[in-house]
């Protein structure tokens, strides 16, 4: 594995406003990040040195936890670049950086736009509530599961019927007293994505050890540590949709529930909109009357992910669960959802404008059908380290534990240009604050 510092890095300064231009992603800031505005990621648990030597020994055991948050950032990545979703979004974040640098009036709702966008990828605080249970849930003792459907609240404040939200509420064992709400978000879908990823780097870390009496404790400390993850009230938009998949598909075992949600949640971000036209609405939604039409008119894909865990009933058989949610969702197979979304990325990202902030958008998305492509390939369609190796001379430069540049690929570091990029990102933050305080009355 090629790694190597170019002896490029990021003032203390740079990462402190990198942080902040994250908080719409679902970012875990203390282990890693993922700026879709940059397309730069931070990997602060990343020892270069350690991961380098691991490499060379063969033994990848003492570096499971930075090849973990490695995978997790990557899968942002990929999934940014690779999926019909990410695609979309790249789009608009061109469209607000071309805007801001117009300064024209009649530009101003595309970065507005963009603005609202980042504030759907996880829902704003307004619709999520989670307090600590009375009591602490496990496996044994589940979390009780309803779901609901609500509206989003327009900027004047009136309620948006054609904007509904899908909700999961999370309940206290047995009493089911409400403790928790949550939407399922895109943010929702790339987060238990990212983690499923997270447990393939730590089984294959965990794997790679040649003692084998220590691999075998390592196993049981990665389970516990995703139970926990599993049943923290403070990480539940994290893991969200893992839960509805192990409630509604009767999956009690959770590294499995990751497994099937990770693989529902890119058919979800890979469906284009013929697919949402098609797709079957579950009969427990009926209630929902005309709002169920507007969740596909919106393209949403935390209902559309919805749909496909409630149509495809209790699961049967792990490797096969996925194939009968997608043909009872009335979609076909997951070969004709995803074949389409590979088909759908092969058109040349064009938009009219220019700069180098454009061009990287634009080199970077000529991978998009590689990646969608060789994804479709893997078990449940999950990112590996062996893909991500594969996939080496794509792979973006990181930010390492030092605060300096790490490449994968020789050259990347100056196609990439993080200075550049990572300033123009904030350029186009500050000037949507300040957009913000005319138009929404914001506190500069």
């Amino acid at each position: 594995m090629y790694i190597e510092k170019p002896g490029r890095g990021f003032s203390e300064a740079q990462i402190t406003r990198l942080r902040e231009e994250t908080k719409s992603f679902p970012n875990q800031t203390a282990l890693g990040l993922f700026s879709a505005h940059s397309t730069l990621i931070e990997v602060p648990v990343f020892r270069t040195g350690m991961v380098r030597d691991a490499f060379v020994d063969g033994n990848l055991l003492p570096v499971r936890n930075d090849l973990q948050v490695l995978m997790h950032e990557m899968t942002h990545w990929f999934d940014f670049f690779g999926t019909i979703w990410g695609r979309e979004y790249a789009g608009k974040i061109c469209r607000a950086q071309i805007a801001s640098g117009r300064k024209r009036e009649q530009d101003f709702p595309k970065i507005v736009e963009l603005f609202d966008l980042d504030n759907k990828i996880l829902a704003p605080n307004y619709y999520r509530i989670s307090e600590a249970p009375s009591a602490p849930h496990n496996t044994g003792r589940p979390w009780s599961l309803d779901y609901s459907c609500g509206c989003e609240i327009d900027p004047d404040g009136s309620i948006n019927y054609g904007k509904p939200m899908f909700f999961l509420r999370f309940g206290e064992n047995p009493s089911r007293k409400i403790f928790a709400r949550q939407p399922i978000s895109v943010g929702a879908l790339l987060e238990v994505r990212a983690m499923a990823a997270e447990i393939t780097a730590a089984v294959s870390a965990i794997n790679s050890s040649p003692d084998k009496d220590a691999a075998l404790t390592e196993v049981a400390v990665l389970e516990r540590e995703m139970t926990a993850l599993a049943y923290d009230h403070t990480m539940i938009e994290y893991n969200v949709a893992a839960h509805l998949v192990s409630v509604r598909s009767k999956v009690s075992e959770f590294l499995s529930s990751f497994t099937i949600a990770s693989q529902l949640a890119n058919i979800a971000l890979n469906m284009t909109k013929s697919d949402f036209e098609k797709l079957r609405i579950p009969p427990e939604f009926t209630p929902f009357g005309k709002r169920n039409k507007a969740f596909k008119k919106n393209l949403d894909r935390g209902f559309a992910f919805a749909c496909l865990v409630y149509n495809g009933g209790p699961c049967v058989n792990l490797q096969t669960h996925a194939d009968r949610c997608v043909a009872s969702s009335n979609l076909g197979s997951i070969e004709k959802v995803l074949g389409g979304a590979t088909e759908a990325l092969k058109t040349p990202f064009v938009l009219s404008g220019g700069g180098k902030f454009f061009e990287h958008f634009v080199r970077e998305s000529k991978n998009g059908q590689s990646i969608s492509e060789d994804m479709s390939l893997l078990p449940y369609q999950i990112p590996t380290l062996d893909f991500a190796l594969e996939k080496s001379s794509i792979l973006p430069p990181i930010l390492d534990s030092e605060c300096e540049f790490v490449e994968f690929s020789e050259g990347r570091i100056d196609e990439y240009d993080p200075d550049f990029m990572h300033e123009a990102a904030h350029s186009l933050k500050v000037y949507t604050l300040n957009l913000l305080v005319g138009c929404r009355g914001f506190v500069a």
